[in-house]
């Protein structure tokens, strides 16, 4: 039985998922005593609590693959491989290339990525509270079923993905749903089964569909061109993303709403996907426990990566970690446009972008590390968010002189064979 209550560690990771596992690793490969804090039953975050089954930002694009990110994503996929999945890259049909995923995978390969490592995790447990004093976080409440209990650190990570922990500590954020005008929507990725191998997605037979049910439904499907559809590995069912919904994807009231709605949205999407060749007896494995989120808040940096940084893929001495996927703006439901990034095929992220501006020991990994709202839209996917997190990690967990702090961080991530 885990004993966490009232401990005291070097470094405390808020969120599961890709961010948050590579930032726990890494930072206890610097030999830091760590606790990783996770809401849900199990490790993986999107990946596993909302079925987007698809690691974006793995490699820059172009006619060869090319590596973008190494270090603790790179442990990870080696795990996934050596428990049977496939983590060969597939090309979309936006041309980039992503790594297929199963879910159940994802969850044990998280467990064995930590246990390997030596992080305690406490999972089933939320962040309800922060103390700060004189610009320093000196602990968080956390709670469980059991009630809640103060946890004390020298340095956080937030990769809550919700901006939770840089909220709870009074940071000032940059982007946040209450109050910015856009947001981007959020998605519900469906697992479907019942399709036998060999059985291809007639695209154009499902955009005529959606186009007769569009001219008379007050409900439109919003992927004209009927969403994204790829066989899974290990299972070989198919993941299929067609619906896109606005939330605040903070309330309860508007976040479960929207769930609500995606999950109708999905069942009625299914009696159209039955009327495919091959698909008469397709069903619904499954949906997530919760909406795919892409975006609700995040706290303001030290220095946002930007929109002009991707674009001309601009390379500087203190890069953290590469930027490969392309500037992926989704401006409405069913509406994205995407940017590809310039120079090498990337853009060095900053350290700056890793770090709040108003809390010295908080650092910021995968979705609420800083970008501009054109960056952003490369900079959260889950490839990438290994690469922020694992310097996330390294960062909280360096004590170093601040003259010298880049060079001590390049040096220990390049140990831990990130991609710098």
């Amino acid at each position: 039985m885990t004993n966490a209550r009232n401990a005291r560690y070097d470094v405390v990771v808020v969120g599961g998922g890709a961010a948050g596992m590579s930032a726990a690793v890494a930072a206890a490969g610097t030999g830091a005593k760590v606790v990783l804090i996770e809401r849900y039953g199990f490790l993986g975050g999107a990946a596993a609590n909302s079925l987007v089954l698809a690691y974006c930002g793995f490699f820059q694009k172009g006619p060869e693959p090319i590596v973008a990110v190494r270090g603790i994503g790179e442990q990870f996929l080696n795990i996934l491989a050596s428990i049977g999945q496939d983590v060969s890259p597939v090309v979309s049909p936006s041309g980039n290339r992503i790594i297929l995923l199963d879910p159940e995978a994802v969850k044990f390969a998280g467990d064995r990525l930590l246990d390997e490592a030596g992080v305690s995790v406490l999972l089933h447990s939320r962040v309800t509270g922060a103390a700060v004093d004189d610009g320093r976080i000196t602990s968080i409440t956390v709670t469980d079923h059991a009630g809640g209990f103060e946890v004390n650190a020298s340095a956080f990570v937030d990769a809550s993905g919700e901006a939770t922990l840089a909220s709870l500590s009074g940071a000032e954020m940059s982007v946040d749903s209450f109050t910015s005008p856009h947001i981007q929507p959020a998605s519900m990725p469906v697992r479907i089964g019942g399709v036998a191998p060999g059985i291809e997605f007639d695209r154009d037979r499902m955009a005529d569909l959606i186009a007769v049910h569009n001219l008379i439904s007050d409900a439109p499907i919003h992927r004209g061109d009927g969403g994204v559809m790829f066989r899974l590995p290990i299972s070989g069912d198919y993941w299929w993303m067609t619906i896109d919904l606005v939330t605040d994807g903070l309330t309860g009231a508007d976040l479960g709403a929207a769930e609500r709605q995606a999950r109708q949205e999905a069942w009625r999407n299914l009696g159209l996907l039955r009327q495919l060749r091959g698909f008469e007896k397709a069903y619904i494995v499954a949906t997530g426990p919760q909406i795919g989120i892409r975006e609700t808040r995040r706290p303001k940096s030290r220095e946002d990566l930007t929109g002009k940084a991707l674009e001309r893929g601009w390379r500087r001495d203190d890069g953290i970690g590469r930027a490969a996927w392309p500037m992926e703006v989704h401006e409405a439901p069913g509406r994205a446009r995407l940017i590809d990034v310039g120079g090498e095929g990337f853009a060095d992220i900053p350290p700056g972008a890793l770090r709040a501006v108003d809390i010295d020991n908080l650092y910021l990994g995968g979705r609420v590390a800083g970008a501009d709202s054109i960056a952003y839209g490369s900079s959260r996917v889950m490839g990438t968010a290994f690469a922020t997190g694992q310097a996330a990690g390294v960062m909280a967990a360096l004590n170093v002189d601040r003259r010298r702090e880049n060079e001590t961080i390049r040096r220990e991530l390049k140990a831990q064979n990130a991609l710098i």
